[in-house]
């Protein structure tokens, strides 16, 4: 009998200041990669990501619980929502976890790195017409980026289910 496939969630969110979700990237591997904004970004469609999801669930930082917050849904109660934030300190010795380093230091790279340097920019961008594109590029890069790390760290350092279940959000 074939072993079924695990099918993993990464999310990216971006929100303003007010913690006003206004965009999600995700992905369920590093080549198939969708966004939610605007009229599309609903609870319904939210919930939807995650019908085939049978891993984890994949965040860095304070994604995950701003997603709960917004949406109104604590998905961490069905589903193992690991923050990679964590997984990265335990295994990692580097002085700086911001992703931009990260990338950096295991050689992927990005086009759009302007949002790394002036959080303020992405929401200013955002409400302009001709430069939401690279708002959309940003996020699609750091989706596909955190899943390359996390490919990459996991197998770097073997990482397995019983690592991820001990770490797991609560």
């Amino acid at each position: 009998m074939a072993k079924e496939k695990v099918i993993n969630l990464y999310i990216d969110a971006e929100w303003y200041l007010n913690q006003r979700i206004f965009l999600i990237g995700y992905s369920y591997d590093n080549k198939y990669f969708g966004q939610l904004y605007g009229k599309k970004l609903t609870s319904k469609n939210f919930k939807k990501l995650f019908s085939k999801v049978n891993g984890s669930v994949f965040c860095y930082g304070p994604d995950t619980g701003m997603l709960e917050k917004f949406f109104k849904w604590k998905f961490r109660d069905k589903f193992r929502c690991v923050n990679l934030m964590k997984v990265f300190k335990d295994h990692i010795k580097t002085g700086s976890f911001n992703l931009k380093d990260l990338e950096h230091k295991f050689g992927i790279r990005r086009q759009v790195v302007k949002y790394k340097t002036c959080i303020f920019q992405i929401w200013w961008d955002w409400r302009n017409p001709t430069k939401k594109k690279a708002v959309l590029l940003y996020n699609k890069e750091d989706v596909i980026n955190l899943v390359r790390l996390a490919l990459k760290i996991f197998k770097k350092f073997k990482i397995k289910d019983e690592y991820l279940e001990s770490i797991k959000l609560k």
